[in-house]
């Protein structure tokens, strides 16, 4: 299986499709990997040199102890800019979902000689301060309770139509993340979406953006709401913004066709 030393770790990842194609980054949220867009490789990989990676401390990557610094935005941005370097690749279209989008932007402010185009998927670039303690709150269930105790979350992380009809599902989405991922790499993934953020917001940096931007969001996103995806289109000039009906936090599985549809036609209009 292919991995790359990245940081002095091995990060792994996939490539899929024609290599004379552009590439499209696709990176992970919270207790991801890069097998979440599964059932898009098909449509995406027609047209896309797709590059698939798992963050370090998810997936097949490796999980260094997680201690101060190892685990950051600036630290996961570093490790992609890295993998793309030890494959060969100039220029990339970079999307990432909820922490990972936290990391395509901080990418993308870092390496804007890497980027062709940036996708924020149900994500944010600040956080208010009557969230913190909220965040900190889950943080320390988790410690308390362990990845088990992790409530399942039909409403805020999923749109009413899906979550209705497809709980079975969710619960086993669940499940799997709780078996899959390490309760220390987790909690120090979730201070990078909630202290931290509020710490160093990515919103002052956001009009340094130049490159082509498509912010995409499901309308019952209850984790990232839709309002501050509107901030965030504001803030950038070059942006389009879609609001995907009837979708929560995860419109690539509950609403794939619209999805794919709103992301090729934004990379097409690019290529």
């Amino acid at each position: 299986m292919p991995h790359a030393s990245v940081n002095g770790i091995s990060i792994f990842y996939e490539i899929i499709g024609n290599s004379d194609y552009p590439t499209l980054v696709m990176t992970h949220g919270l207790g991801g990997h890069g097998r979440a867009y599964e059932d898009l490789i098909p449509e995406f990989s027609k047209r896309y040199k797709l590059l698939l990676w798992d963050m370090r401390g998810h997936g097949q990557s490796d999980r260094p102890k997680a201690e101060n610094g190892v685990y950051t935005r600036d630290q996961h941005a570093s490790d992609l800019a890295g993998l793309l370097d030890f494959l060969d690749i100039g220029q990339a279209h970079i999307h990432g979902h909820s922490l990972g989008g936290l990391v395509a932007q901080q990418f993308v402010i870092s390496y804007p000689e890497k980027t062709k185009s940036l996708i924020i998927q149900d994500s944010s670039a600040e956080i208010k301060e009557e969230y913190v303690t909220g965040w900190d709150d889950r943080i320390q269930n988790v410690l308390d309770m362990g990845l088990e105790g992790i409530p399942v979350d039909y409403s805020r992380g999923w749109g009413k139509k899906f979550s209705g009809s497809n709980k079975e599902y969710i619960d086993a989405k669940h499940l799997e993340s709780v078996q899959r991922n390490d309760l220390f790499v987790y909690v120090e993934d979730m201070r990078i979406s909630g202290t931290d953020l509020y710490a160093k917001p990515l919103a002052p940096q956001l009009p340094e953006i130049k490159c082509p931007v498509l912010i995409i969001c499901g309308e019952e996103d209850g984790t990232t709401p839709p309002g501050g995806h509107v901030r965030m289109h504001r803030a950038i000039d070059n942006s389009e913004l879609v609001i995907i009906p009837f979708a929560g936090h995860f419109p690539n599985i509950e609403t794939p066709e619209e999805y794919s549809t709103a992301i090729l036609s934004f990379l097409d209009k690019i290529n």
